[in-house]
């Protein structure tokens, strides 16, 4: 009996929000290099996709700066609520369910993201991927 009330008990804390911090303004809270974007339009070539998940119980604006030695290739924003994930590509793919489309404006060989968030709770990764 007491496994299973020590398992109920764990199961509360981690359906809990987790901690985090409400920023003033933008803040960057991923940066990745390595971002590339074969070109050719949507569901053709390599591209990069962002998973963004908010764990913070509020809403939080998140927004994808690509940089390449060129200057800025896509700035967008998204409002994330709390236990969502957006995933963000440079390019529409076919293999992947984007939900905020980058249309980087060039072809990408080594670019970087900086990836922006109201709130410290929000947790990105980065993957390439061949539609």
């Amino acid at each position: 009996m007491q496994y299973l009330a020590a398992v109920a008990f764990a199961a509360a804390i981690l359906a809990q929000p987790a901690s985090a911090i409400t920023f003033s303004k933008l803040t960057t809270i991923y940066v990745g290099s390595g971002v590339v974007d074969s070109g050719g339009g949507d569901n053709v070539g390599l591209a990069t996709i962002f998973n963004c998940s908010n764990a913070r119980g509020v809403t939080a604006t998140v927004r994808f700066l690509v940089l390449s030695t060129y200057g800025v290739n896509a700035n967008k924003s998204v409002v994330l609520p709390h236990g969502e994930t957006v995933v963000a590509a440079t390019d529409e793919t076919a293999v992947s369910f984007e939900t905020l489309s980058l249309d980087v404006m060039s072809i990408l060989n080594g670019g970087m993201v900086n990836i922006e968030s109201t709130q410290s709770g929000v947790f990105c990764n980065a993957a390439f991927v061949v539609s």
